[in-house]
């Protein structure tokens, strides 16, 4: 990708991170206004908590069963509310949608991370998957990302020792949550949009421990990661449009101002590479009208790794993938699977 295109794709993640293209492929209601920190739920309650953590190691273990006192009562249903959390002294927030649950019954979690710059912004279908939750009984949790120097982008890619700022967030999040509501450790996912789909591989490479599987859009990662060391195998999932201007389909790239990033990767060596990571043994191609569907099966841990190439497709979010709405696709392929 020559320097020009580099310089589109800044301009590009500003633009997809404002949310107003996200609300605007929102097939359902409006998507949550994120202009401030905090919102009213659909249960009437209305405030932020703020919680303090300290230096959180991103080595995580397998996971445990939910904590006994957070089930012991019934969740109440929430609407886009707003949190904050700070996390080795930065102030983080996100935004989480609770369905209403009987106490004792354990909610798998969605992370949705947003493309773009810093800031509070829409999640392209995010009403869409508000409803989901509540019919699925999932958490949904939008986290914000925060512009830390040197990154050129605001999630920070290619983890390595100093720059855990996101991973610690996660974290964080993570037990937040399960000190609130009656989380499934064995069941959380993420998903994400451009640079938020990039950070989302961030996930499995560092959080393998936690994350059961991923499915994103329109990202990729470093070629040559600093580190990816899986502790358990992570279910993938990629979407990607073969007309995307911003992230090329079939061609590297080198970020223009973030050389600590590095190289990233073409998308089908995007597929190869979790392919590899989790040692599936079989790939099988179908090709349809509109799009290539690529799965690489019998896998470790019997997760699996998906790829669907869009045909016609840019760099913009798909409202449906062969009359599929993209959330229920994202949602039916990490809702799959669980940790052991």
């Amino acid at each position: 990708m020559d320097r020009t295109v580099c310089a589109t794709l800044l301009t590009w993640f500003a633009l997809v991170g404002c949310g107003e293209d996200a609300e605007k492929q929102d097939t359902g209601s409006s998507a949550t206004s994120t202009s401030e920190s905090t919102t009213t739920g659909t249960s009437g309650s209305q405030g932020s908590t703020t919680a303090t953590t300290g230096s959180s190691s991103t080595t995580s273990t397998s996971p445990t069963t939910e904590d006994i006192s957070a089930c012991l009562d019934p969740s109440t249903e929430l609407l886009g509310v707003g949190e904050e959390l700070t996390v080795n002294g930065v102030a983080r927030t996100y935004r989480v949608t609770v369905p209403a649950r009987d106490a004792g019954v354990p909610l798998p979690v969605l992370f949705a991370f947003h493309g773009g710059d810093e800031g509070h912004f829409g999640f392209p279908q995010q009403s869409l998957f508000d409803r989901l939750a509540d019919e699925q009984g999932a958490i949904l949790i939008y986290p914000h990302a925060k512009l830390v120097d040197p990154n050129e982008g605001a999630w920070q890619l290619n983890t390595s020792e100093g720059y855990t700022q996101d991973t610690e967030f996660v974290e964080a999040m993570i037990d937040e949550l399960r000190s609130r509501y009656c989380v499934d450790l064995k069941r959380l996912y993420a998903t994400g949009y451009s640079l938020g789909s990039m950070f989302t591989y961030e996930l499995p490479c560092h959080m393998s421990g936690r994350f059961a599987a991923v499915a994103s859009h329109a990202g990729t990662m470093p070629v040559v990661p600093y580190s990816c060391d899986m502790e358990d195998p992570v279910a993938v999932m990629h979407l990607h449009g073969r007309s995307d201007w911003i992230i090329d389909y079939n061609e590297p790239w080198d970020w223009k101002e973030w050389d600590y990033v590095g190289t990233m990767m073409d998308v089908p060596s995007l597929v190869d590479f979790w392919g590899d990571k989790n040692t599936c043994a079989s790939v099988d191609e179908a090709v349809s009208s509109g799009f290539m569907h690529i799965t690489h099966d019998d896998c470790d841990g019997a997760v699996r790794v998906e790829h669907y190439a869009l045909d016609g497709q840019g760099h913009d979010w798909p409202m449906s993938v062969d009359g599929v709405s993209t959330h229920q696709l994202i949602w039916d392929f990490v809702s799959g699977f669980s940790k052991p």
